[in-house]
Order: structure tokens, then C-alpha cells, then sequence
């Protein structure tokens, strides 16, 4: 079963969420203020499942609805 890793704004900022993962309110991080910010991590944690042999997939919020995001799609670079 694949993974789906959700971007989505929920009014105040951008949030990683994943379909079926109850999260505690009380303990959610503080979200990304750009949507590119939060696609970049997102595509990361899902590179770092493939590694570990789980399949998974990036979808972002658009105002169509969810769109898949390719790896080529999105080419964020960050300084650490």
C-alpha cells in the first residue's frame, strides 16, 4: 500500500498530513509559511520511505483539488 503524503493549507499555513493518521491537536507543528517550504519536506520524507522500501506519494492542495507532485516537478533548493 502506498504511502500518501498530503500538502494542504488549512487557513493559517501549509501542513504535511498523511489520509489515516490521527493526529493530536494539541501536539501538530507549527505550519509552513511557504507551500514551497512544505512540498520540498514532503518530497523528502517520501524519498526517505522509498529508501526504507515503502512506496509513497506527494500530493499537493491546489484549488482543482489534490494534484500528484512529481520529484521533477518541484526543484526547491535550501540552504542549511
Amino acid at each position: 500500500m502506498t504511502v500518501r503524503i498530503l500538502v494542504t493549507h488549512d487557513g493559517v499555513g501549509w501542513r504535511i498530513a498523511s489520509p489515516g493518521r490521527d493526529l493530536d491537536a494539541g501536539n501538530r507543528p507549527r505550519p509552513y509559511s511557504q507551500r514551497e517550504e512544505a512540498i520540498s519536506d514532503a518530497l523528502f520524507a517520501a524519498r526517505m520511505l522509498r529508501a526504507l522500501g515503502e512506496p509513497a506519494s506527494v500530493y499537493v492542495e491546489n484549488g482543482d483539488g489534490l494534484r500528484l507532485v512529481a520529484e521533477e516537478d518541484v526543484h526547491v533548493w535550501r540552504r542549511h
